[in-house]
């Protein structure tokens, strides 16, 4: 990270549950920037990403650097792997993209909201900004209980950052 001029503000918090959510997701550089990080700290963090990246020859690695595979057509696959994570760890942090695509969304996805609930996890907001090169570990957000809210806060903290490709954000 500290080769290629990024930096990391705030930190990952220690020994307890953290549902991260993360963003603006606009292009694969994304996933090779989150490797970076996930290899150059020692934090016990995991991350969902769409199954389809987890390919044979790939599946293994990723997995052990922290990968959650989602697919959208059997989200009890997800329950069950999140429900695998919890049993282990005492404390975990999960990442997780709620735009769902590295394509412009209108509406984020919520189901960050419904693991957070379901494992009992703190939320707590990260930004990456490609324009600045710092990926920026927020303050935790509490939940209002209203979705829509909930989910346009989050939409509104990821427009202080630049992603790579800032036409899709």
């Amino acid at each position: 990270m500290r080769v290629t001029g990024w930096k990391i503000t705030g930190h990952f918090p220690k020994d307890q549950r953290v549902v991260i959510v993360a963003g603006p997701h606009t292009s694969n550089w994304d996933f090779v920037l989150a490797m970076s990080l996930i290899l150059s700290l020692d934090v016990n963090l995991h991350w969902v990403g769409k199954h389809s990246i987890f390919k044979k020859g790939f599946r293994r690695l990723l997995r052990k650097m922290g990968g959650i595979p989602v697919n959208r057509a059997n989200p009890e696959a997800l329950k069950n792997e999140i429900h695998n994570v919890t049993e282990k760890f005492k404390g975990f942090i999960i990442v997780i993209s709620p735009e769902g695509t590295r394509k412009k969304v209108e509406k984020l996805k919520s189901g960050f909201l419904r693991i957070a609930n379901e494992t009992n996890s703190k939320i707590m907001t990260a930004g990456v900004d490609f324009s600045k090169k710092t990926i920026e570990l927020g303050g935790f957000f509490s939940p209002s209980g209203d979705v829509e809210e909930d989910l346009k806060f989050v939409k509104e903290y990821f427009a202080n950052f630049t992603g790579k490709y800032p036409k899709l954000k």
